[in-house]
């Protein structure tokens, strides 16, 4: 914050205050030298913020740091600590009767000092005066006067991108690793991360039986609540002559007690590349080392560990739904995510009978030679999705999403539907009437209910969120039942974070 602020305005001193005087010392005198006007280290907190005009806030945000009192009429407090919902390091009444300023006012609502403000009843989302963006182009006004101003500063993704080209433009022509450790070089450090790159990886993984499992064990121990994984996260690339269009899907997770953790970033949907005789998706694995928080690996996967960890989810879900005596198959879509589901269903069942169809009738009978040949038994290539689908013990899709593929008089009475094409909330590939007829299981109901087929179900008022019958791990531990005869069975499968830790964690055990 110091050295940040010296680039944009000249303060004349500073003061400053942290429990440890030894800690509070050092940092008066680096930043006395850095930035050329003096700082002092106070005894209390009180001391520092009456002397001040700008008052920076960054504690853990276990406790409030400073009292109304102790401000100056005109004070500016720009608060950073608080970026959980757990912390909260300013008085709400500060808050009430400052202007108050946020980055993303959302964001604070719900992480922010604004979060404290408002359940203490004394401020609202709409007593927010504006975003620092609104103020920075001019649409609300700054500071006007003498008035208080808090700045809620929780931490926004558009400052990582920014850093990130910024950074990128720096280090252009850099080599990395030319440099030696120069900057602290006498304080312990983490080693680098290891970069494992896309014909490495894809030559040492492969689909198989113990992988499929640690997919297995990983929806398990998500249905045991032993699974810290958030909702993903989208990041669209809007087009413009300098980029895209395209999209960014990051997932990640961690499951306890394993080495490791990680987080996913599947860049997808890059369709300019195709006539750039590059392909339209790409993508990277960050593992980090659950002991220490370091990154590990950055496994340069380009999808292929993504589509993998999909194949092995819908393995798990024919392992579990799919009719003891399920003979035949087919795939709605024949792109790369319908051959890791062949392949992984392969490791857990024994098709006999296979059935593809692609609206490309050559891309379609390519799937169909290439699997046969690989999995040991016939692919027909079919002329449309219902003849497909009509011969079918088990359906699995995995469109772009953008309509239905199949209808509810083509399915068998027994069929189980593995649904992966809606990730998103403008996809659907399931007609509401199938799922509303079906025994529905989810990956996770909350993410489907988001950007799954449940949620078009949901949308078309023909099922509710409690009409779900189980998440997967459910099934698998036993918590709930699978199948019980012939009923129909769709799978909403969305992807999860679970996955991306289990496939992160064994493929560091097969490459280390």
């Amino acid at each position: 914050m110091a050295r940040a602020t010296a680039t944009v305005h000249g303060f004349e001193e500073a003061f400053a205050f942290a429990r440890s005087p030894q800690k509070s010392s050092t940092f008066c005198k680096k930043m006395s030298k850095e930035l050329g006007y003096p700082f002092y280290a106070c005894a209390t907190a009180e001391d520092a913020v009456r002397n001040a005009d700008v008052v920076f806030t960054q504690t853990p945000g276990g406790e409030w740091v400073l009292e109304e009192e102790w401000l100056r009429p005109h004070a500016t407090i720009i608060a950073s600590g608080s970026d959980q919902p757990t912390k909260n390091e300013l008085p709400p009444s500060v808050m009430a009767k400052a202007k108050f300023v946020t980055d993303i006012t959302a964001q604070c609502s719900r992480v922010g000092e604004l979060r404290s403000a408002i359940e203490a009843g004394l401020m609202t989302a709409d007593d927010v005066h504006a975003e620092i963006g609104q103020i920075i182009n001019g649409e609300k006004p700054g500071r006007v006067g003498n008035e208080l101003i808090v700045c809620d500063l929780t931490g926004t993704g558009a400052q990582d991108a920014a850093i990130g080209s910024y950074v990128m433009k720096a280090l252009d022509g850099v080599v990395p690793g030319a440099m030696p450790p120069v900057f602290d070089a006498n304080k312990p450090r983490l080693p680098a991360p290891k970069l494992y790159d896309y014909d490495t990886i894809k030559s040492s993984v492969a689909p198989s039986r113990e992988l499929t499992e640690s997919v297995e064990d990983a929806f398990s121990q998500l249905a045991n609540g032993r699974v810290d994984v958030p909702l993903p996260m989208h990041i669209g690339i809007a087009e413009t002559p300098e980029a895209g269009p395209g999209d960014c899907h990051i997932k990640g997770g961690y499951i306890e007690g394993a080495p490791t953790w990680t987080v996913k970033l599947a860049n997808v949907s890059f369709y300019n590349n195709v006539k750039k005789g590059l392909p339209a998706g790409s993508g990277v694995f960050v593992v980090c080392d659950a002991t220490n928080g370091g990154p590990k690996a950055v496994l340069h996967e380009n999808r292929y560990l993504t589509d993998l960890r999909t194949g092995a989810a819908g393995a798990v879900a024919v392992k579990h739904l799919a009719i003891k005596d399920a003979k035949s198959v087919a795939f709605i879509g024949t792109g790369v995510i319908a051959e890791a589901m062949a392949r992984s269903s392969a490791t857990v069942h024994g098709f006999e009978q296979g059935y593809g169809y692609s609206r490309d009738m050559t891309k379609n009978s390519a799937f169909c030679d290439k699997m046969s040949a690989e999995l040991g038994y016939a692919f027909t290539p079919c002329s449309s999705a219902e003849e497909a689908v009509r011969n079918a013990d088990v359906v699995f899709t995995q469109t772009p999403g953008g309509e239905w593929v199949l209808d509810l008089k083509w399915l068998k009475p027994h069929a189980l539907i593995v649904a992966s094409g809606s990730d998103q909330p403008t996809k659907n590939e399931i007609p509401p009437a199938v799922m509303k007829k079906a025994r529905v299981v989810t990956d996770i109901t909350a993410q489907c209910l988001r950007v799954g087929e449940l949620r078009s179900a949901v949308a078309a008022g023909v099922m509710k969120e409690t009409d779900v019958h189980a998440q997967l791990g459910e099934v698998i531990n036993g918590t709930k039942k699978g199948r019980t005869g012939k009923e129909l069975i769709v799978c909403d499968l969305t992807g999860t974070g679970a996955q991306d830790a289990a496939i992160g964690s064994y493929v560091m055990k097969v490459l280390d």
